[in-house]
């Protein structure tokens, strides 16, 4: 009789276990995203067929680049002009328009995370938006998205250029020259090899672990214990963040306060900086296709720092 309970027992578990995975399956909030977007391209189109598209993963997969991207599932007009003025998550990408850099970086070609990082795989909110635990290298968006741009425009590093597209990180570039960073890090970019504080050269392909491993956050005010926001917090005040332990009790623990001088940097300028220093690539860590490098004379000045 025991037997027998248990059994039913078991069956009925295995059986509501099943029913909530295809609920789960059915309901998942890529499908309402998707099917949203195909009934507004029938009405932009004209076509009421189109409202009945099969809803489908969608994945960009680069075999070069080791990537892929599942982030048009969602995101399924950002190459569509006639989505500019939808909301997310079915708008036209930003700089898709008008002879924007996009229009250069082909979706197909480069997907999505080679820029944006995080996960290219998850088709949900929480797994790809924001800041996602246990990730190597968190999501990027807004100003942050142009630290990727020197993965392949090492051109970048130069004075001479100037990018309108990556203004912050230009401002990040030009600050970190004005301040003299490179006197006491070393930066190859800049072809500087100062050795009185870190090498900074290969700051922005640390993952998350590496960089948390030696990093404290304990008076980091931000709930995010993420490397930009170490980074920031720290340029806005060096030694509040690395005091140092000079009182420690025992000898052997003791550190001095950080060095790094507080320049009474603004939130923007602290946030500049902090694009530029993770905009410091290793090349060998981004393993960039060189079919992906722009075809100018001044990228190749840069490779000596490689």
């Amino acid at each position: 009789m025991v037997k027998h309970i248990v059994f039913a027992i078991s069956g009925f578990l295995i059986v509501l276990q099943l029913g909530i995975f295809v609920y789960r399956e059915e309901t998942a909030e890529w499908k309402g995203y998707q099917a949203t977007y195909y009934k507004k391209l029938a009405e932009v189109v004209g076509d009421p067929k189109l409202a009945n598209s099969p809803i489908k993963v969608t994945q960009i997969w680069d075999k070069k680049l080791n990537r892929a991207d599942r982030c048009t599932t969602c995101h399924a007009g950002i190459a569509n002009p006639a989505f500019e003025n939808e909301p997310q998550p079915y708008t036209t990408h930003p700089n898709f328009k008008d002879g924007g850099y996009i229009s250069k970086h082909a979706f197909e070609k480069f997907g999505c995370t080679i820029c944006h990082e995080g996960n290219g795989q998850a088709v949900t909110v929480a797994a790809t938006h924001g800041v996602v635990k246990h990730l190597d290298r968190q999501p990027l968006s807004g100003a942050y998205v142009q630290t990727a741009c020197t993965k392949c425009h090492y051109e970048l590093y130069s004075r001479d250029v100037y990018w309108p597209e990556a203004d912050i990180l230009m401002k990040g570039r030009d600050l970190a020259y004005e301040l003299g960073c490179g006197a006491c890090h070393a930066i190859r970019q800049f072809g500087t090899n100062a050795a009185l504080a870190p090498d900074i050269s290969n700051m922005g392909s640390k993952t998350e672990l590496a960089f948390t491993l030696v990093h404290d956050f304990s008076r980091i005010e931000s709930d995010d214990h993420i490397t930009r926001v170490w980074e920031f917090e720290h340029f806005l005040d060096p030694e509040k963040i690395v005091p140092g332990k000079p009182d420690a009790p025992d000898p052997k623990d003791r550190t001095s306060p950080t060095i790094m001088p507080n320049w009474g940097l603004t939130e923007d300028e602290a946030t500049a900086l902090t694009v530029f220093t993770l905009s410091l690539r290793d090349p060998d860590v981004e393993d960039i296709p060189a079919k992906y490098f722009p075809k100018i004379a001044s990228h190749e000045g840069f490779l000596q720092y490689r």
